[in-house]
């Protein structure tokens, strides 16, 4: 199959994925946030787990295999999507966004606590460029430490709670495909998900038919086209042009919701945002280790369950 092809897929998955920061803060601001997470992600799921059994293509889990994807449940579905949905209430999609660009170098930094990677010079250098691009989009970009929201704290909890569920997401690959952890992921985070809504949110589920009737093709779209046939656009890809060739397609995702953000939701953009968040893609780009030859090829997941 033509690169260019597998390109244009791939550009097609940042734009949805980027897009779709953009759809969950219009998401959030009409609905619980619990309960329509839950929901987003149970649609996504089911989308996944209809097209793989069509196509025969799920394993079956062992009990060990159940803990390692469950726990990537809890942590990259319930713990990133609740304080994710958390977050944008309480923030800006630019600042979410920006926040959300730091996956790859914060999953590279618990890779050396818990499963014995390296630590490099360049993984150095890339922590040291992400905290000077997050000061410029929060701090000079905001004003101060004091005026941050706590929506910002929570966005970046949100991140290391994706970063904890690729840990677990890594350990459940020696055995299974990426496709069968990202379907029964989405589906067990979203039961997660729907459980808590129903404990938080109870009270104002019924808020649920009373926003307008745009806000509900927002909900298909982010459900459907970001999470569900994105996941397997993106799982796609990896089979034809391997893991690290299309990790670097990832940074252009939070471009994407830079550009959604002021013009769908008319948020303020400041240049010196710009330049944070440049500096962050280079520090993801040298804390990935993606400029480094490397002597073998090591098997990596190409599953996203954070969109």
């Amino acid at each position: 199959m033509q690169k260019q092809f597998l390109y244009g897929i791939l550009l097609f998955v940042m734009m949805a994925w980027g897009l779709n920061i953009v759809a969950i803060k219009i998401l959030v601001q009409n609905f619980p946030p619990f309960t329509i997470t839950g929901l987003r992600i149970l649609a996504a799921g089911l989308v996944i787990f209809v097209f793989l059994y069509v196509k025969k293509d799920l394993q079956k889990m062992n009990p060990h295999e159940f803990g390692y994807v469950a726990l990537s449940a809890l942590t990259g579905i319930l713990g990133h999507q609740a304080l994710l949905s958390i977050g944008l209430v309480n923030t800006s999609a630019t600042n979410g966004a920006s926040i959300l660009a730091l996956i790859p170098l914060v999953t590279n930094l618990l890779a050396v606590l818990f499963l014995k990677a390296r630590m490099t010079f360049l993984k150095i250098c890339g922590v040291l460029f992400g905290m000077i691009g997050i000061y410029f989009i929060l701090v000079l970009g905001g004003g101060s430490f004091t005026e941050l929201s706590n929506g910002d704290l929570f966005v970046f909890l949100s991140v290391i709670a994706q970063a904890l569920s690729f840990i677990f997401i890594r350990k459940a690959s020696y055995t299974l495909n990426p496709k069968t952890i990202t379907c029964y992921a989405l589906l067990m985070g979203a039961g997660f998900l729907v459980m808590l809504s129903f404990a938080v949110e109870g009270q104002s589920i019924h808020q649920i038919g009373a926003a307008p009737s745009y806000v509900w093709w927002v909900f298909i779209a982010s459900a459907i086209i970001s999470t569900g046939i994105g996941n397997l656009c993106y799982n796609f890809a990896i089979s034809q042009l391997g893991a690290g060739e299309t990790a670097i397609f990832l940074n252009l995702s939070p471009f994407f919701s830079l550009v959604g953000s002021v013009l769908f939701l008319n948020e303020a953009f400041k240049w010196i945002q710009l330049v944070g968040f440049i500096l962050i893609v280079i520090g993801v780009l040298l804390g990935t280790e993606l400029f480094e030859r490397k002597p073998r090829v090591e098997r990596q997941v190409g599953v996203s369950v954070s969109k």
